[in-house]
């Protein structure tokens, strides 16, 4: 149990990273000279809007997952801890191709009300749900829908705290260093994660 909670919030920390969860708020926040509470604001209401497509998707998993335990009671344990660590080798070994630009010179040349923007960025965020975690809210279902709804609290604050921080911090003009390695890195590190959450529930269940 305490594995799958620390693979969540590893996975939610490492996805919240991920540049274009946060990168675009900050380049539509300075090309529209945004205030910093206004900034605030709608990063929270899209990072809300990304948790809500995640846990939403992973309470109907977690309830999979309970369903499947009832009828077949430790097989589903095994199964659940296989499907990670074979989730865990698809995401390590795909890597999707990156396109570079500025995104600060993508949203120069194109202005739109702040509703508007909000709305883009609600979409945006919640078509995204972090993919990675939802198969820990499958190998959460046995333990209970109690556990998995506390597995989609701590998601919700890991994911729109680190979200929000790293929006202030590049409103700020913080050069976010890390960003380009996790772009490039964020796939192979989930995988890692779900293969040693995999493996670790394997033999503790």
């Amino acid at each position: 149990m305490f594995t799958v909670v620390a693979g969540t919030v590893l996975l939610a920390f490492v996805h919240a990273l991920i540049p274009n969860h946060w990168l675009p708020l900050v380049a539509v926040a300075r090309s529209e000279q945004w205030k910093s509470g206004e900034v605030t604001t709608i990063t929270f209401i899209a990072a809300l809007a990304h948790v809500l497509g995640t846990v939403g998707l992973g309470l109907i998993l977690g309830l999979i997952g309970k369903e499947l335990r009832e009828d077949h009671g430790h097989v589903i344990n095994v199964a659940a801890s296989v499907l990670l660590i074979v989730f865990g080798l698809i995401y390590y070994t795909v890597n999707l191709p990156h396109h570079h630009h500025s995104s600060q010179q993508d949203v120069a040349g194109y202005k739109r009300s702040r509703g508007r923007w909000i709305l883009i960025f609600i979409i945006m965020m919640f078509l995204s749900p972090c993919l990675e975690v939802e198969s820990l809210f499958l190998k959460a279902g046995p333990f209970g829908m109690r556990f998995v709804a506390l597995l989609g609290v701590i998601y919700a604050i890991v994911s729109i705290s680190g979200i929000m921080l790293l929006v202030h911090l590049g409103h700020r003009g913080v050069k976010l260093l890390s960003a380009h390695f996790i772009e490039h890195n964020e796939k192979r590190i989930s995988g890692i994660v779900l293969i040693l959450v995999g493996i670790l529930t394997f033999f503790l269940h």
